[in-house]
């Protein structure tokens, strides 16, 4: 799989319900030794800022991307888990630097918790025209954090 995902496929997976945290989370998923269908049931209530319009569904599956790469599985020294939390935060910092937010309703400018801002994210084509860019600049965005 290259480094970044494909734009047409990133947006024909849109078409096909599969979700921003989903794609990214799966797009890693070989070499995180996760079955694609793990990948994308782990990270299917992400979407739409977990629903809230809050932390964009791209930014939750780069972190789960990060934490089965690099976080801790139990117990661990401060040290280890300080250098962790600063990766994590690293990309973040990035992320909204790239993008202007780390929440849907301001990458949008809707709020997508509304049946109003819905609506227009549907009528602009938000999903195909903003968030399939923005899966694939996350992917390319975090191979510099893994």
């Amino acid at each position: 799989m290259s480094q970044t995902p494909e734009l047409e496929e990133v947006q024909e997976n849109f078409n096909m319900g599969i979700i921003c945290a989903q794609q990214v989370l799966a797009h890693f998923a070989d070499r995180l030794n996760l079955p694609e269908e793990t990948a994308l049931r782990v990270a299917s209530a992400f979407g739409a800022g977990m629903g809230k319009a809050e932390v964009c569904g791209c930014v939750s599956g780069a972190l789960m991307v990060l934490g089965l790469m690099h976080g801790p599985s139990g117990p661990c020294p401060r040290p280890q888990k300080e250098t962790f939390y600063a990766r994590r935060d690293a990309f973040t910092e990035a992320f909204a630097k790239a993008h202007g937010s780390m929440q849907c309703r301001g990458i949008l400018g809707h709020d997508l918790t509304t049946p109003e801002g819905m609506a227009a994210v549907r009528k602009e084509n938000l999903f195909i025209k903003t968030c399939a860019p923005i899966v694939c600049a996350t992917c390319a965005l975090l191979e510099e954090y893994l």
